[in-house]
């Protein structure tokens, strides 16, 4: 008696077991799909211009820099480099020299202007007293001085307008001249453009751009998986569902959330790309656009 009734205890333990689980498996739905891993950033690729030479080369792969780090420099750089010093000369000294030359020209046209009142009040002194207090030689004497000293104080007043139009040219020139050694110094400098890891700089001193990119970085603190999902299975995901990452180059598995699912469905292979996060950037920096098996465990009452 006793044995038909465990024998009955187990049966039903083992029939209670098997519905759970068959209940489990009708209620998930595995999704998988194809993925690449990605910095979060992208790639970001930097060149110099064409035909340029290398001429230092200041970073090497897996260095860590910060935005801003001179990473190589062409050999364009040094010339422009004295091109900037001297234009930048010649701008300090239009300033300098064009303002000398101005303070010198008002002081002469203030001179010559209190030279001009002197002569006019003169005249009036003498044309206020009568005309029995002058002759008419004392009288055209007066005027000369007051025609002169007009004159002066006019040509005082034109060559300071001509001075500042002066220095208003050559500060302008010599500005310029400034801006685009300067732009050219840029050019020829290849600068992290953000906080990142170097990945590859693909030319050595002595190499030419040849118009292809000499530098690829990234940020490598943020990893995503772009995922190809079938258009079909697309309405079961949304963003926050748990994806696992696998491939034999990981040592184990990874983990992710989808933080973004795509609008536009591949003509081609009917997919759509979705956005994993993954929670272990670390694992995922060392393998860029290495393909991945992606899978996730969706419940079917959550399909739309």
């Amino acid at each position: 008696m006793k044995k038909k009734i465990f024998l009955f205890c187990f049966t039903f333990v083992w029939i209670f077991i098997l519905l759970t689980a068959t209940a489990t498996i009708a209620a998930e739905k595995k999704i998988g799909a194809l993925g690449r891993i990605k910095p979060h950033g992208g790639v970001i690729q930097i060149g110099i211009p064409q035909g340029n030479i290398i001429s230092s080369v200041l970073a090497k792969g897996g260095d860590i820099v910060k935005k801003g780090t001179a990473l190589v420099i062409s050999r364009e750089a040094y010339p422009n480099e004295a091109e900037i010093s001297g234009a930048e000369m010649d701008l300090k000294e239009a300033n300098t020299a064009g303002k000398k030359a101005i303070e010198i020209k008002q002081l002469e046209a203030t001179i010559a202007k209190m030279q001009l009142e002197h002569s006019r009040s003169a005249l009036n002194r003498m044309l206020e007293g009568g005309s029995d207090t002058y002759s008419a030689q004392a009288k055209e004497e007066k005027e000369h001085a007051v025609s002169l000293a007009e004159a002066k104080y006019n040509l005082a007043t034109k060559e300071l307008e001509r001075l500042k139009l002066n220095q208003e040219i050559n500060t302008s020139r010599a500005s310029a001249k400034v801006k685009a050694g300067r732009i050219k110094a840029q050019q020829s400098r290849v600068c992290a453009p953000i906080d990142g890891t170097i990945l590859e700089i693909s030319q050595n001193i002595g190499g030419s751009s040849e118009g292809e990119p000499v530098v690829k970085m990234a940020d490598l603190s943020v990893m995503d998986v772009v995922a190809d999902v079938f258009e079909g299975d697309i309405f079961m995901l949304s963003p926050g569902t748990k994806a696992a990452i696998n491939s034999k180059a990981l040592a184990h598995s990874l983990t992710g959330k989808i933080t973004a699912i795509g609008k536009i469905v591949s003509t081609k292979s009917r997919n759509v790309e979705v956005i994993i996060r993954l929670d272990n950037a670390e694992a995922a920096s060392k393998l860029i656009n290495h393909e991945v098996n992606v899978s996730f465990d969706v419940p079917v009452k959550d399909r739309k």
